[in-house]
């Protein structure tokens, strides 16, 4: 009886929607606009839905239909006789969605009206694949129940129509009264009536999907400037609250400076049910462990608040690829190591990933980067468009850089754009033409290797002159770069740098110098996208996860062999996923390691444990850190990477630990910390005590010339923005 009292009550809000819809037409333009009025029901894991859908009229076709999808789950009807609503049969099985055709009896003006009424279950459980696994979390389509709520685009609750659409919207929902909801928009009502709770956001931005985030949450708040920056923590946490509500006030300012005006009236910190890291339109969706980890309010963080402007205030055409998540890192992520001096770390930790993880099989051009499922993926889409960015600005410097993507902003909010677009942009400020640049960074695969070969110095009648050969050594073609050279010379406190043009394989260059050169560095800040040497950086985890061939050793006498063994599966099961090849062996059936490939040493009491941290490294780790490592391998667990000393081009992998708890700790850990050489944990849930990189071998591209003091030293190069913070007084 009741279930039937309150269907009759949604069919008279139903009418009310169509009545009030016809009255209250949204200003015409050419995006979607719609009036979503809907209930959740959290215990049934339902939600009921009454959509008024402002449509371009000139989005139906010549027999006046529109095809929509909605989740499979969701009872569709159409409200009033303007109408007919055909089901479609699925083209897919595996689909989650339903399409179907809505033609009109006739079409009037330049917008048409269509109200849609629809309820049901929504509750796609999380599930964690290889590949999410890779990625460090997993996914749902869409879920209601007492843990959250989460509904996006992937979860059809809003009727999708094709990638291009765009919609404004205004959304009430009717929800418990211990509950709250965070969208889009500006929250323009919040109160509770008896034992529900009434929430209503509006966004005249138009959007590229609508989310639905719900959660019985302590609410803070600050207002900066004319941005409202919230909280919303599943716990009380004051400390916490205020320690993000007072940052994030410093970085809207910087990147007000630094883009342009922030394109939303809120941002807002929302604490999930399960672990993710996630940018919406003005808000960040994050895990609870992810937002009580101190360094991700100087890398995550900022990360997932410049996505405010890239990707979620211009949108991304994805017909040219992904572009916004190598900006977003290279303003967020790197500017936040560069403003600390370690921009040429970050650049070449960046470097090292596309040189270890892609190869001939898995490598393709940026324009055909949609988003991450493997560390291939993210090497191109995220490492190689950041070093991009870095190229842009080096060839052309920080003052163009910075007005081009301001440029690019301006001309480019709240619709979707491409690298094209952004090539327009930098063109406009610049006066130069980048197609060259463009088409062969963004369409083209591969990149770039060097070398430096026949080096010449001798003194002539007035001055010395320099002469070497700069060579591509990749397989691929020519690639037309700019190079950094830097040239130390005898008695000069300043690095001489300069920029040798290179469009062949072979460059032969002579240079004149008044004093007498004595060492001469390619690219030593890693300011151009190539192929490391691996001389050139220390050996590091990612360099034995990013081989496409691996083997796996098990120590056949270790009490802990069988929790070893799940270790190697895991990872096995990691590998395969991302197209690569991995073997788990026994230590009693091996002579030697392999020097063809990766490895992987397991366990402490695995005969091919050279303990090479204690031995070998021990100058370089210091007294406190190699008793510290002597320790951990008694009581904890130790891992590090070094080269294999058969054959330096693969690196050798360890891992040891005391107790089956702490190895499978470090199972679900390990895949999280690939740029470290080597790492140190306590107790078995794996607390990390001890990290940091191995020094690497002489690099190739370091070159001593003549004998003499080197009395120059690298600096690093200006922060592209200085960071002040500032804050304020939250209220809760």
């Amino acid at each position: 009886m009741l279930s039937k009292i309150k269907l009759s009550l949604f069919a008279l809000l139903a009418t009310f929607s169509l009545v009030q819809a016809e009255n209250d037409k949204p200003e015409k333009n050419k995006n979607h606009h719609q009036k979503i009025n809907s209930e959740i029901d959290v215990s049934k894991s339902t939600i009921s839905v009454i959509d008024s859908l402002y449509v371009p009229t000139s989005e139906f076709s010549k027999n006046k239909t529109v095809k929509i999808s909605l989740n499979e789950n969701l009872e569709l009807k159409l409200i009033g006789k303007k109408y007919k609503l055909k089901k479609l049969e699925k083209a897919n099985e595996e689909d989650s969605f339903v399409s179907y055709e809505i033609k009109a009896k006739k079409l009037k003006g330049e917008q048409s009206l269509i109200i849609l009424s629809y309820s049901g279950v929504i509750n796609d459980e999380l599930k964690s694949g290889a590949a999410e696994y890779a990625r460090g979390f997993s996914e749902t389509q869409g879920m209601i129940s007492k843990k959250g709520i989460y509904m996006a685009g992937s979860t059809y609750w809003l009727p999708y129509f094709n990638e291009n659409t765009l919609s404004s919207f205004d959304l009430t929902v009717k929800i418990d009264s211990s509950w709250n909801i965070v969208t889009q928009g500006e929250r323009t009502i919040n109160k509770t009536v008896g034992a529900s709770r009434i929430v209503k956001y509006s966004s005249p931005e138009p959007m590229d999907e609508v989310y639905l985030i719900g959660a019985e949450w302590k609410e803070y708040s600050l207002q900066s400037g004319d941005v409202e920056v919230q909280a919303f923590l599943r716990t009380k946490d004051d400390d916490l609250a205020n320690r993000y509500l007072g940052i994030t006030s410093g970085y809207i300012k910087m990147y007000e400076t630094l883009i342009g005006e922030y394109p939303y009236t809120k941002f807002a910190l929302v604490e999930n049910f399960w672990e993710t890291g996630y940018g919406m339109p003005s808000f960040t969706l994050l895990g609870e462990k992810v937002i009580r980890f101190p360094w991700i309010l100087f890398s995550s963080y900022p990360h997932e608040l410049l996505h405010n402007y890239w990707g979620n205030g211009v949108f991304v055409d994805y017909t040219e690829g992904n572009w916004c998540e190598g900006i977003t890192a290279y303003m967020a992520d790197h500017l936040m190591q560069e403003q600390r001096g370690g921009g040429a770390v970050y650049r070449r930790n960046t470097l090292q990933k596309f040189t270890d993880y892609v190869n001939e099989d898995n490598d393709f051009a940026v324009n055909k980067f949609i988003n991450r499922n493997n560390s291939a993926e993210e090497a191109i889409g995220y490492g190689k468009v950041l070093m991009i960015n870095n190229m842009l600005r080096y060839n052309l410097g920080d003052e163009v850089f910075v007005k081009s993507y301001q440029h690019f902003y301006e001309n480019n909010k709240y619709r979707k754009a491409s690298f094209s677009d952004i090539q327009k942009s930098f063109e406009a400020v610049s006066g130069k033409d980048l197609s060259a640049f463009f088409n062969q960074w963004i369409n083209r695969k591969g990149a770039p290797s060097f070398s430096v070969t026949d080096i010449k110095s001798e003194k002539g009648a007035h001055q010395y002159q320099l002469e070497f050969k700069i060579n591509q050594t990749q397989k691929e073609d020519t690639f037309v770069i700019d190079v950094p050279v830097a040239i130390y010379l005898e008695g000069n406190n300043e690095v001489v740098w300069k920029k040798i043009s290179m469009d062949k394989k072979e460059l032969i260059v002579k240079l004149e110098f008044d004093q007498k050169p004595l060492r001469i560095e390619l690219d030593p800040q890693f300011n151009i996208m190539r192929r490391v040497d691996k001389k050139e950086v220390p050996s590091s985890l990612s360099q034995v996860y990013g081989n496409i061939k691996t083997t796996l050793i098990l120590p056949s006498n270790s009490s802990s062999l069988k929790s070893y063994k799940a270790m190697a599966e895991s990872w096995k099961k990691t590998q395969e996923s991302q197209g690569k090849n991995a073997t788990i062996v026994s230590d009693s059936d091996l002579q030697n390691i392999p020097t063809d490939q990766s490895v992987w040493v397991l366990g402490f009491e695995n005969k091919f444990n050279t303990k090479e941290l204690q031995t070998n490294y021990s100058d370089y780790l210091g007294k406190d850190k190699t008793n510290l490592v002597k320790s951990l391998s008694e009581s904890g667990a130790v891992v590090y990477a070094v080269p294999n000393k058969e054959n330096i081009a693969f690196s050798v992998g360890f891992v040891g630990a005391n107790s089956d708890k702490t190895i499978s700790a470090l199972t679900r850990k390990l895949l999280h910390y690939g740029k470290y050489g080597y790492l140190g944990f306590e107790g078995e849930d794996a607390t990390n005590v001890l990290k940091g990189s191995l020094p690497a071998l002489e690099s190739p591209l370091n070159i001593k010339i003549s004998e003499g003091e080197v009395q120059a030293k690298l600096q690093p190069r200006k922060a592209l923005y200085t960071s002040k913070r500032r804050s304020g007084r939250p209220s809760h």
